[in-house]
């Protein structure tokens, strides 16, 4: 069975992906969340992407390294970053040429942000972020999205959208500001191995920005195309996108 680690995005707590998750779980995966502190964090002062990379690189390693599972780094959104962090040196291609059992076996970004070491997300924009990001809200060192379903879920019933803004809390500021540390997909050993889902109709992360990360990268890309917005994926695309997840999964293996 393929494990599958979901590093969820910015601002939106873990209780909005649950029916994506438990979906997956139907559909055979043995799936785990993957948790870090610039989400609605105590002191939002600490909270960078390293200590987001670290905290995932906990849970990735116990695993890879402690049960020998074969996993799934599946990234969405901010979650790019720390998670393509936190796989790196645990790809199963180097794991088994070091005589060891399981490790990552591929790497899935939906909407996600692939931006290159010892850079920020505020740096790749221009040191700015985004308008719809209000800074030093509601307190300062954090931020909150505005309007979170004309960014996000435009395209998804009101009434189903509800779930979303329920679900909003503060994220940590210096997150966006820090260093990206050395993400994984500049790996060799995870040349073919790369998959990246573009949410077409997305406001968020525009599809542009999206095949432009991709480029810059100089990397092979599996890619799959969602015609939704950022988070219809997880709202009432749900199953599309498990099934365009098994399609990746499969190419993986």
């Amino acid at each position: 069975m393929t494990t599958i680690l979901f590093v969820p995005g910015a601002w939106i707590a873990p209780a909005f992906y649950r029916p994506f998750l438990q979906a997956l779980t139907v559909a055979g995966y043995d799936i785990h969340f993957a948790e870090y502190p610039s989400f609605n964090p105590e002191d939002p002062t600490t909270t960078t992407c390293q200590a987001d990379t670290d905290a995932i690189n906990v849970t990735l390693k116990s695993l890879v390294e402690d049960e020998g599972k074969d996993v799934v780094v599946f990234m969405y959104s901010y979650g790019g970053m720390p998670g393509a962090a936190a796989a790196t040196g645990l790809a199963k291609s180097q794991r088994a040429q070091e005589g060891k059992v399981g490790g990552v076996i591929g790497l899935i970004f939906l909407a996600a942000l692939l931006v290159p070491g010892g850079l920020s997300c505020w740096g790749v924009q221009g040191g700015k972020l985004p308008p719809w990001v209000l800074v030093d809200q509601p307190s300062v060192n954090l931020s909150i999205a505005d309007d979170p379903i004309n960014h996000f879920a435009a395209d998804v019933d009101p009434a189903l959208a509800q779930a979303l803004t329920a679900e909003v809390k503060p994220h940590s500021t210096i997150a966006f500001t820090s260093p990206q540390p050395h993400p994984a997909w500049a790996d060799e050993a995870f040349q073919g191995q790369l998959a990246f889902i573009v949410t077409t109709e997305d406001r968020a992360v525009p599809k542009e920005a999206q095949f432009g990360m991709m480029a810059a990268t100089q990397k092979e890309w599996i890619v799959k195309e969602l015609v939704y917005s950022h988070c219809a994926p997880f709202l009432n695309r749900i199953d599309e996108t498990v099934a365009l997840t098994r399609e990746i999964i499969d190419q993986f293996l």
